[in-house]
């Protein structure tokens, strides 16, 4: 009797092994973590991010995402001045805005990979904290001689009350504001839909199609409200910025 128990046990825990040993050939919990990172296409703007994740099971994944973002007005319009050597601008805009993220969710896989060269499809979400940061737009302006004897191009802070497009030479330097950056703290979340097309066991290629918003306690001046207010449709500045997204992933699984 005792020695049947044995061989019993003793089988059971064989299948068990072999179960584990094939589990782990199919790929299902042969990795525990991974890393990416992506670029990111935004119906309002654009960016990048890196994701940590912890594999928990074949087909859950925890994971943890930083993401850095351009974050546009839907009324942003870019004009020409009359000189070509002039560089573009958007009159009426008066900071340019950034978001970076820092987002918990996790990945659930709907349908693995039928073959090697097969796509494996996936769903996340993810919430997390976001901090906002605007930074003053610098304009160079035009000065006319009042005895016609030339003119001067100054660069200035850009003021709605005093620049016009009669006056606005083009876009300062990208480098000018950032001493006088604005912090804004608020909240974000995402849902997203992903296609995961790698032809190596460890290695990860991927689109995700999402949706994500951004939410802050007031509104994010990025255009001029007093231009906004001339519009047809009188806009306003946003503090809830809701987006799609499409992100191409690329990263790796490892032990």
């Amino acid at each position: 009797m005792i020695r049947t128990f044995i061989l019993v046990l003793l089988s059971v825990l064989s299948l068990r092994v072999i179960a584990q040993t094939e589990e782990k050939k199919d790929g299902v919990a042969f990795y525990s973590h991974s890393k990416q990172g992506s670029l990111n296409i935004r119906t309002n703007g654009w960016g990048g991010s890196y994701m940590k994740g912890w594999i928990k099971r074949g087909y859950k994944t925890n994971l943890l995402e930083c993401s850095f973002n351009f974050v546009k007005h839907e009324k942003e319009v870019k004009t020409y001045f009359q000189d070509p050597s002039a560089r573009p601008y958007y009159y009426g805009k008066l900071n340019a805005f950034y978001a970076i993220n820092l987002t918990y969710g996790q990945k659930r896989v709907i349908t693995d990979k039928m073959r090697k060269s097969g796509v494996q499809i996936y769903r996340t979400w993810g919430l997390g904290g976001t901090l906002g940061m605007t930074r003053p737009i610098y304009l160079e302006i035009l000065y006319l001689d009042p005895n016609f004897n030339g003119y001067s191009i100054e660069t200035e802070r850009y003021d709605p009350l005093i620049h016009y497009n009669s006056n606005i030479y083009g876009r300062a330097s990208n480098m000018l504001g950032f001493s006088e950056l604005k912090l804004h703290p608020g909240l974000n979340t995402k849902f997203a839909l992903g296609f995961e097309y790698s032809g190596f066991r460890d290695g990860i290629r991927a689109i995700e199609v999402s949706l994500g918003a951004e939410v802050f306690p007031k509104r994010i001046e990025i255009m001029s409200q007093d231009v906004l207010e001339t519009l047809p449709d009188h806009a306003n500045n946003h503090w809830l910025f809701l987006s799609g997204q499409v992100q191409f992933i690329f990263g790796r699984k490892f032990n």
